[in-house]
């Protein structure tokens, strides 16, 4: 994981060592470098004192000499990740385990909401996108804060048939039975898309606050195309 300068380190065998999870494992904090979490409250916040308990869901934050000094001209942003005197809340949620390991779960502001908690997006992707079939997926929140409702919108493989289909845009039972057994958390709708949205600023990572959007319309009967 990077901000300005590393954060933590792992290599190949590190990846394997650590096995599935929920998340990315990034490794073992660097020398000079202290990574804790800020635990979420059921509002999707991090609002929790900085803990380095293992399995505990949160903002991550930092501690080193090459942490930034500030953004520049970014008020509200400045103010909210420097808390703490001499960290940086990084905006990113994820946990440490019990060996030091660091893993992100995704961002803050993509936390699903729901009414048993706070659920995180990069597990329940991970987990759908080993679904044979599937060629990507993204996990986002549709419905009121608090009581959102997870929904999953993948991007079949090409040649498939829910690929080859002009609609629905609900996917097909054995699709939508296949993701649901595998999300690890209860899942309201499965949709189908011809390709997520990437966020513009990292071509890598997905738009899921327009895929969110593009989800809340579908499943309120509007008029949508295949693609969020």
């Amino acid at each position: 994981m990077t901000e300005a300068l590393p954060v933590t380190d792992i290599a190949l065998d590190g990846i394997d060592a650590a096995g599935p999870g929920d998340g990315v494992c990034v490794g073992r904090p660097l020398p000079g470098v202290d990574v804790a979490v800020s635990p979420l409250d059921a509002d999707g916040a991090a609002t929790g004192p900085l803990t380095r308990e293992p399995g505990v869901t949160g903002e991550i934050s930092v501690a080193a000499a090459h942490v930034k000094d500030r953004y520049d001209q970014l008020w509200t942003v400045q103010r909210a990740s420097a808390r703490e005197a001499g960290r940086h809340r990084t905006g990113d949620v994820g946990h440490l385990d019990a060996d030091g390991r660091v893993w992100v779960e995704g961002r803050l502001v993509h936390v699903v909401t729901t009414a048993d908690g706070p659920v995180t997006p990069v597990g329940i992707e991970q987990r759908v996108q080993a679904v044979a079939g599937v060629d990507a997926a993204a996990a986002v929140g549709v419905g009121p804060a608090g009581t959102q409702q997870v929904v999953v919108v993948v991007v079949p493989s090409a040649g498939t048939d829910a690929r080859r289909r002009a609609a629905p845009l609900l996917a097909a039972a054995p699709l939508a039975e296949a993701v649901r057994a595998s999300a690890g958390v209860p899942v309201a709708a499965v949709l189908v898309a011809d390709a997520l949205p990437v966020d513009i600023r990292h071509a890598a990572k997905v738009d899921r606050a327009r895929v969110a959007a593009w989800a809340g319309r579908v499943l309120a009967g509007e008029r949508a195309g295949r693609r969020p």
